[in-house]
């Protein structure tokens, strides 16, 4: 299934050159291919905090359920990016369950799950593009709620989240291995409703440092939303509505 073409620029040392990209859907016998790129990118990374990897059969089963791959080829055919969707219906896994949605709403709900690029084809704008069709894909399969992770200290995914919609619904430790998952990573978990919403007031603003996790804690415990995150000064901006919905 064919999504979108385009121009884009490669990266090769200090020099750029002109490419091309075909976005579609990746195939299970492509998915060696994903995972693949996956732990190459893993090992570039300076902290490893940021990305949670994937295992080849966990996607696997999570395919054969209905998830989905959209994944980024370039003119030559080689995979360089790719964003993974999931639909976790009443799982324990569901994000839905770390922001106190309603149990009738989990069955609609999608996660964004991992988004990873080719060190090359950064700056193209790759993760917002995939983003870009997921979200029509998301609602179209009839999905109202899409919720995703992302580490603090990943400042170009967190933009680019929020930039398309999401906002700060909690601050967690994820991905844990112990009962109460102290060992896990943090993570701010994002949401959007992708249903139409009517405007709503907000009764306060705060600008935190994105550095401070204790001081964002403890707002969004108080029922503040992350909107927005200046990437010059690092700053969140936290507001609170008037209606302080949960969700």
């Amino acid at each position: 299934m064919m999504l979108k073409t385009g121009q884009l620029i490669k990266h090769i040392g200090d020099r750029t050159e002109q490419d091309e990209y075909i976005m579609r859907l990746i195939t299970m016998d492509e998915l060696r291919d994903v995972i693949a790129l996956e732990k190459y990118v893993y090992r570039q990374l300076p902290n490893k905090q940021v990305l949670c990897m994937d295992s080849y059969e966990e996607m696997f089963d999570d395919m054969k359920q209905g998830a989905k791959v959209i994944g980024v080829f370039n003119k030559a055919r080689d995979l360089i990016a790719y964003r993974y969707i999931g639909f976790p219906g009443r799982a324990e896994k569901n994000l839905g369950n770390d922001i106190n949605m309603p149990m009738q709403e989990l069955t609609k709900v999608a996660h964004l799950e991992t988004t990873v690029v080719h060190p090359q084809y950064r700056g193209n704008s790759l993760q917002s593009l995939t983003l870009q069709q997921a979200i029509p894909m998301v609602k179209d399969f009839g999905y109202n709620h899409l919720l995703c992770t992302v580490s603090p200290h990943n400042i170009y995914s967190l933009f680019n989240i929020i930039k398309n919609g999401l906002r700060i619904k909690a601050l967690k430790k994820k991905y844990g291995t112990t009962a109460d998952g102290n060992d896990g990573m943090w993570r701010f978990i994002l949401h959007r409703d992708l249903r139409p919403i009517t405007a709503r007031k907000t009764s306060e603003l705060l600008s935190i440092p994105l550095v401070d996790l204790d001081q964002q804690r403890k707002i969004i415990d108080e029922g503040y939303v992350g909107l927005w995150l200046f990437k010059d000064t690092k700053l969140l901006d936290y507001v609170r509505f008037e209606d302080n919905l949960a969700f």
